[in-house]
C-alpha cells in the first residue's frame, strides 16, 4: 500500500518544521513508517543553490530563474526522496512544497501563479496540506535577528501570507492558527490527520 503524503505550509517561523517533526514522532509511535523531509532540499545541487541564494551567499536577479531553481530542486526531491518512500509504503511529511513557490515568488517577484502551477503539472500532489497561519509580526518576533536573511521583511511576509490565504482557499487546505503553544497547534494537527487520513 502506498504511503500518505502530508505537507505543511506557512510563512517563516510559523511552526511548520516543529509540527512536521511532532507528527512524524506521533505516527512512528503508532507503528507507522514515516520520513520527514523539507524544501529546499539540502540533498541536491539545485536545493543547495536555493539555500545559498536565501542566505545571500550568491546573487540571482531574475525571479523566473529563482522559480526555476526551486522547481528543479522539487523535481529532484520528488524523484530521489518522496516517490521512493511513498511507493515503499512510508508516509512522507514535508516542510514546504510547491505551494511555497507559488506564494513566495508571486509575492516577491510578481511571478504568474498560473505559470508556476504549469511548471508543477507533473509532480505528485499531496494527500493533505496543512497551512499554519501566523501574522508576519509574530514571524519576525520568533526569528533571531539574521542580517543575511533575504526574507526578513514585514511587508514582504504580509504579501506572502495573503497569497497563502488565497491559495489555501482555492486548494482547500486545512488552516491552523499557529499563534499558540506548539502543543495546542499539534492538537489540531493530530485531529485533522486522524479524521481525514485515518492515521
Amino acid at each position: 500500500m502506498q504511503g500518505k503524503f502530508i505537507v505543511f505550509e506557512g510563512i517563516d517561523k510559523s511552526g511548520k518544521h516543529t509540527q512536521a517533526r511532532m507528527l512524524s514522532e506521533y505516527l512512528r509511535k503508532k507503528g507507522a513508517k514515516v520520513i520527514c523531509t523539507e524544501e529546499p532540499s539540502p540533498d541536491n545541487a539545485a536545493g543547495r543553490l536555493v539555500k545559498a541564494w536565501l542566505a545571500k551567499k550568491i546573487e540571482i536577479k531574475s525571479g523566473e530563474a529563482i522559480t526555476l531553481l526551486y522547481t528543479a530542486d522539487r523535481y529532484e526531491h520528488v524523484k530521489q526522496t518522496i516517490l521512493p518512500a511513498l511507493k515503499s509504503g512510508k508516509n512522507v511529511i514535508c516542510d514546504r512544497y510547491f505551494y511555497s513557490t507559488i506564494a513566495y515568488e508571486s509575492a516577491i517577484f510578481g511571478i504568474s501563479r498560473k505559470w508556476i502551477r504549469k511548471l508543477h503539472e507533473n509532480v505528485i500532489k499531496p494527500n493533505l496540506v496543512i497551512f499554519i497561519d501566523i501574522p508576519p509580526e509574530i514571524s519576525l518576533k520568533r526569528k533571531r535577528k539574521r542580517p543575511h536573511d533575504r526574507l526578513e521583511k514585514v511587508e514582504l511576509l504580509r504579501r506572502v501570507r495573503e497569497a497563502y490565504k488565497e491559495i489555501a482557499k482555492e486548494e482547500g487546505f486545512f488552516v491552523v492558527d499557529g499563534d499558540r503553544t506548539k502543543g495546542k497547534v499539534f492538537g489540531d494537527v493530530k485531529k485533522i490527520c486522524e479524521r481525514f487520513l485515518g492515521v
